[in-house]
Parts: structure tokens; C-alpha cells; sequence
């Protein structure tokens, strides 16, 4: 095969190589191999982590744990990118299914799925990765993951969503609030309750919480974006006080609310509670 040049001079089979190279795009922008060393817990497999895993098996990450002690369900089809009616009838594990399906997108990804409560992850599994994702439906569990995170000092990208609405929170240990220092009494009085993907509650009875896929697909890319842009300039934050110039600045310390019944977004700072049980410590 010839070896010319071809646009702006570039030679033939460089062209080629650019294009076998799954990651090519993405090199442009940032470091790549620093994303393709990066470990990320996703704490929920329903939609919102669904959406986060393909997102984080497409840039390329080296390992992604999904726990969540969940079955699949029909109700779950219309905002879960990796489940089949099949896996509904067999109430199939989540995780396991999630792990199975985002691996055939990216080999180069280790999926590990994690069948159980947030409460019972294993230190292991804290100490072994680099960021953390929520992407739970209750309380409960954001405040359990958010713990965790804190006591081990590990990013988390928190993300929620009901209806058209959607709230992303990034937490950088020790320098933000938590995500305990947001809650309000209306979120306490509900605390123990569980809300699953299908409407069903532990415990309480309650209203099932209304999902369209598209919210879930905002939030989950805002969710990852937030991720890349902690991982590759939190080394930096910590060594100068700013962030990485190629990737931008992550929203630290922010709440963002999305609402797509007008398209808006609006970002606002979050105040350090000082009787907080886990940042004021």
C-alpha cells in the first residue's frame, strides 16, 4: 500500500492508524491514558447507572464496579439501555447484566458487577477506585455511598432525576460540602424509605417516581463529563488551587439543576453545614 500524503499532508497509512484507534477522537481532548487507568465505582444499575456505564466503557476506563441488589423488571425497559424483555421475565440480577452487555461494547473495560446493599461494599472496593458515581433512587443509599466516599477521601459525581428534572452534585473530599449537608427535613422524615425502579417500597407505601429516558441521558453525560474533568485535574487542584485547562473547571461544591420542560440549567454553590455529621467532622 502506498504511503503518499493525503489531506493536510498527513501520509496515508497515518490516516488509517488514526482510524483504527478506538480512542482517537477522544486524544485530542484529553489524556487518555490517564482515563484508561481510571477505576470508578457506579453505585445503582437502573437507568441513570446504565447510562453511566456506557458512557464510561465508551471513554475507555480501565475497571467500573456497579453494585446494586436490584432485579430486572419489564418496567425497567423504557430507560434501561442494556435490558430485554428475556431478562425481565427471568428477573435477572442487574448488575450482571449490565456487566455482561457494556463488556461487548469496550473489551477494554473491565465491568465488575457487585450483586448486594451499598452498606456492605467492601473496603477493598473503596480503596481501589478513583472516583465514585451515584446514581441511586433513595436517600438511603446517596447518604451511605456519600459516607463512604468522604471517610476515604474519593471524588463523588451524585446524580438524580424525577420526571423532566434532573440534579447533579460533585463532592471533592475534603474540600466541598457533602451531600448530607444539602438534605432538608422533608428529606430526613423520608430517609428510610426505598423506592425501586418498579414502584415498590420497603416498607412504606408511596407514590412510584416518574422517569423518561432523555433526563437519564443528560444527567448520566453530565454525571461522566464531571468525572474526567475530577480525575485529570484534581492532582493539579490540590498542587496549585486550579483546575486542568484542557478539560475545564468540574462543578465542586455545586448542586446543578436540570429542567427540560424549558431547557434550563442552573448551577448554585453549596453551603458546608457546620453540624454535618461527615464533612464538619
Amino acid at each position: 500500500m502506498s504511503s503518499g500524503t493525503g489531506l493536510r499532508g498527513l501520509p496515508v497509512l497515518q490516516v488509517y492508524r488514526m482510524d483504527d484507534d478506538v480512542y482517537e477522537r477522544q486524544r485530542r481532548i484529553w489524556n487518555q491514558d490517564r482515563i484508561g487507568a481510571m477505576r470508578v465505582l457506579v453505585g445503582g444499575a437502573g437507568a441513570l447507572g446504565n447510562e453511566i456505564v456506557k458512557n464510561l466503557v465508551q471513554i475507555g476506563v480501565k475497571r467500573v464496579y456497579v453494585v446494586d441488589f436490584d432485579h430486572v423488571v419489564a418496567s425497567n425497559l423504557n430507560r434501561c439501555l442494556f435490558f430485554r424483555r428475556s431478562d425481565a421475565l427471568r428477573r435477572s440480577k442487574k448488575v450482571e447484566v449490565l456487566a455482561r452487555r457494556a463488556s461487548q461494547i469496550n473489551s477494554d473495560v473491565e465491568v465488575v458487577p457487585i450483586h448486594g446493599d451499598i452498606r456492605d461494599l467492601g473496603d477493598d472496593v473503596i480503596r481501589d477506585v478513583d472516583v465514585a458515581l451515584g446514581a441511586f433512587d433513595n436517600l438511603h443509599a446517596r447518604l451511605v455511598l456519600n459516607l463512604r466516599c468522604y471517610e476515604r477521601q474519593i471524588p463523588l459525581i451524585d446524580g438524580g432525576i424525577e420526571g423532566l428534572l434532573g440534579t447533579v452534585q460533585v463532592v471533592v473530599p475534603p474540600f466541598t460540602p457533602c451531600i448530607e449537608c444539602s438534605i432538608t427535613d422533608m428529606d430526613l422524615q423520608h430517609l428510610w424509605e426505598r423506592f425501586s425502579c418498579g414502584g415498590e417500597a420497603t416498607g412504606l407505601e408511596g407514590p412510584k417516581i416518574p422517569y423518561v429516558p432523555m433526563t437519564g441521558s443528560v444527567v448520566a453525560g453530565i454525571q461522566v463529563a464531571e468525572c474526567v474533568k475530577v480525575h485529570l485535574g484534581l492532582e493539579r487542584f490540590k498542587r496549585e488551587g486550579n483546575w486542568s485547562d484542557s478539560v475545564g473547571e468540574p462543578m465542586a461544591g455545586k448542586s446543578l439543576l436540570i429542567d427540560l420542560r424549558t431547557g434550563s440549567f442552573y448551577a448554585y454553590d453549596l453551603q458546608r453545614r457546620s453540624d454535618c455529621n461527615v464533612c464538619s467532622l
